[in-house]
């Protein structure tokens, strides 16, 4: 399914306190997931159990998913992290984070893990 995605900053969800307090762990818990319209997550049939793969054509993301009325139909919501740095897209020397045209699928693969993101930064 296609949908326009935005990246955003919440308070609860700081990238750099993250890095300077938290560890591995707590920056996939805090940063690692999506937002998305209830009406989209039920036609997507997703359960807490199930995670979504966000990809386009710079690469490709798996989060968990969170449920919230505030966000349009057909969209999606992330913060602002190394895992929507994955898909954000560089145009004529500018990096966008708004109106991304994503492809999403559920699925039972894991969370995009921090230290595997930074492995294929490097080329590890």
């Amino acid at each position: 399914m296609e949908m326009i995605l935005n990246t955003i900053r919440k308070i609860d969800n700081d990238q750099a306190k993250e890095f300077a307090f938290g560890d591995n762990q707590s920056l996939e818990e805090k940063l690692a997931f999506a937002f998305l319209n209830p009406k989209d997550y039920t036609s997507l049939n997703l359960t807490k159990e199930k995670h979504l793969k966000i990809s386009n054509s710079i690469g490709s993301i798996v989060v968990k998913v969170i449920e919230d009325e505030n966000v349009p139909e057909k969209s999606i919501l992330l913060p602002v992290s190394i895992w929507a740095n994955q898909i954000t897209i560089v145009e004529n020397g500018e990096l966008h984070f708004k109106n991304i045209k994503v492809t999403i699928e559920v699925t039972n693969d894991p969370i995009s893990k921090y230290s595997d993101i930074i492995k294929q930064i490097k080329g590890d």
